[in-house]
């Protein structure tokens, strides 16, 4: 930075940014929360599997993938048990397989997914048309 330049304005530019950043933060927490309790609440109105899927979501909402043989290890639950949760989460569009496979299956909380992802997506930027420069005679070194 430059003695001479123009740093109050790259300041307040930086803060602008922080306080930006710092509030979609903030709605992104509070839908985070609104999620876990209706989803929960969701969960709650299974019936018998409910204490189960209430355990995985659980850690869903600490890890945002499991699979179910982590899962069984982190919960000390049977691997049927843990299945049975899958499914019944899968059932409420709570969680997704990603892998498609029949054994080593991969789960995530998509709708917890989606909200972290917004605002992630970098700019896309507008394409320019470059200019050679009259000096560049077109190797790669650059040297002419």
């Amino acid at each position: 930075m430059s003695t001479h330049g123009d740093w109050e304005a790259w300041v307040e530019f930086f803060l602008e940014g922080v306080l930006v950043t710092s509030e979609q933060a903030t709605r992104a927490a509070k839908r985070i929360m609104e999620l876990f309790k209706a989803d929960r609440a969701r969960i709650e109105s299974l019936g018998r599997p409910a204490p189960s899927a209430l355990r995985v979501h659980r850690l869903l909402c600490e890890k945002i993938s499991i699979s179910i043989a982590s899962t069984t290890r982190t919960l000390r639950v049977t691997k049927p048990t843990v299945a049975a949760a899958m499914r019944h989460l899968q059932s409420l569009g709570i969680v997704r397989e990603l892998t498609g496979r029949k054994r080593n299956k991969l789960y995530v909380y998509q709708h917890y997914l989606r909200i972290l992802d917004e605002g992630t997506t970098p700019l896309r930027r507008p394409r320019r048309k470059f200019e050679i420069s009259p000096f560049f005679d077109g190797r790669a070194d650059g040297r002419g």
